[in-house]
């Protein structure tokens, strides 16, 4: 879609020069004031400037480019300041992921050590279960 919309732009730009060269010698009017009109004399009702038809369409095309520039750059001013502001807010998260799965990791190790401790405490009173049994069996054998 970029690549039409550049070869467009490159026809656009082409064409125009095209017209700005071949009406080079045509002059053309400019009005860019409107005076007052006290008199019937419609000649003295603007101030204008002749030029040429190429000048003035070189100027245009110029004015053109720079108010198409300012408008694009203001445009991905504010893209560029939403993407930043999407950066921050995906880190925050990204750091927020980072601080849970490291709590988690903490309460894996500290599960895995109760159930060590636990297992031990289980081994160490089976242990003193069968110790216990043999020790009755013994007083049992001296009473009898």
């Amino acid at each position: 879609m970029k690549r039409i919309f550049f070869i467009i732009s490159i026809a656009i730009i082409l064409g125009m020069g095209y017209i700005a060269l071949m009406n080079i010698t045509n002059p053309v009017d400019i009005h860019y004031l409107k005076g007052y009109a006290y008199t019937l004399d419609a000649s003295n009702m603007y101030v204008s400037k002749s030029l040429n038809v190429g000048i003035y369409t070189m100027i245009t095309f110029i004015l053109g480019l720079f108010a198409g520039a300012g408008t694009v750059a203001l445009f991905l001013g504010i893209q560029n300041d939403k993407m930043k502001a999407y950066k921050r807010e995906l880190e925050k998260t990204c750091v927020t992921g980072e601080a849970s799965a490291s709590k988690v990791k903490v309460l894996e190790a500290k599960i895995k050590t109760l159930e060590n401790a636990f297992n031990t405490v289980v081994d160490e009173r089976t242990k003193m279960e069968v110790q216990i049994k043999e020790l009755s069996a013994e007083v049992e054998n001296l009473k009898g």
